[in-house]
């Protein structure tokens, strides 16, 4: 068996999506880790990051060399990989404790779609995987296998006929809360097994989540137009009263008042300080000009979470491409 890249997961309005969703579809969270894989060359274990194979130093193929199961695996499934999410702090900083420094299977796909395997089930009961001419295999079909071997899996949130798109919508906004301590995750992958797209290629799709992106839309337009001198009005107003020191300031005084800082709290209240303490002066200094309070709120939020990112389950990378100033962190 040689490296075999993991596909790319499209976005679900995209060609390579085209048809997807018109049959019976499993729903996954996505989860925000690093993209790692395992398999066998000559009786021997390989494990594999998206791009190469891992050469045995980094921590994920120390983890999958000491782990029984996925040892034991790749020597019963010759020619079967396993691809998964090793769980350690990327943007999402929300999980629960217990998710960090883990592997998440996502996916099992066969090298050779014509052979049957032979394993003992978690009851002690002999069965058989018949790959019958897959290349990946179904949840419903690799979830035993991982489970008779001790192997985290990625579960399905739902199962669902010919889903419109604003059902997809709502189990990325609302429903994604597996392994979350607060709120939603980064979004869902949605499969069809057996899907073949327009290009003769399998192609799962993504969702997702309407914060996220709304987030990462809005910094990298904020980035355009730094680099191209446009930046409008409501930013510069909020780029120059919603300082560092303002937020902090308000993220001591909840803080000191309750044991949590809630986003929403945050968010309202230093939307209400910029109103009443600063917004005065800046429109005196910028000689009243016009004034979009609804772009200006959006603005207002944005800047919060780039200020204090880990109240809202992100981190610096996500504000890594914003045209703020290197010393708001």
């Amino acid at each position: 068996m040689v490296f075999i890249r993991y596909q790319h997961v499209e976005r679900i309005n995209t060609d390579e999506s085209m048809g997807l969703l018109d049959g019976t579809c499993h729903i996954f969270p996505k989860m925000d880790g690093s993209n790692m894989g395992v398999y066998s060359e000559d009786s021997e274990i390989r494990m594999m990051s998206r791009n190469r194979e891992l050469d045995g130093s980094e921590p994920f193929a120390k983890f999958a060399v000491a782990h029984d199961g996925i040892r034991r695996f790749v020597k019963d499934f010759p020619g079967m990989r396993l691809y998964g999410e090793w769980m350690v702090p990327h943007t999402v900083r929300s999980y629960v404790p217990e998710v960090w420094n883990r592997w998440f299977v996502f996916d099992m796909t066969a090298e050779f779609p014509d052979r049957n395997y032979t394993y003992i089930g978690v009851n002690g009961e002999e069965r058989t995987l018949d790959c019958d001419g897959r290349t990946y295999i179904p949840y419903e079909e690799y979830v035993p296998i991982l489970e008779a071997y001790g192997i985290d899996y990625i579960p399905c949130i739902d199962v669902l006929e010919n889903p419109a798109p604003e059902c997809l919508a709502e189990y990325a906004d609302v429903k994604n809360t597996w392994m979350m301590s607060t709120g939603c995750g980064e979004g869902i992958v949605v499969k069809r097994y057996g899907f073949v797209n327009a290009y003769g290629r399998t192609s799962w799709a993504k969702v997702i989540n309407v914060e996220f992106a709304s987030m990462s839309k809005g910094l990298r337009v904020r980035n355009w137009q730094a680099k191209h001198g446009d930046m409008p009005l409501e930013y510069t107003l909020i780029r120059e009263g919603v300082t560092p020191d303002l937020v902090n300031k308000e993220y001591e005084k909840i803080r000191e008042s309750t044991e949590k800082v809630e986003p929403g709290r945050l968010l309202g209240t230093v939307w209400h300080e910029f109103f009443h303490e600063e917004l005065w002066d800046l429109i005196r200094k910028h000689k009243n000009p016009t004034v979009n309070f609804n772009v200006l709120r959006k603005e207002c939020d944005l800047m919060v979470k780039v200020i204090r990112p880990e109240v809202f389950g992100l981190t610096k990378l996500d504000v890594r491409g914003s045209c703020c100033p290197d010393d708001i962190h």
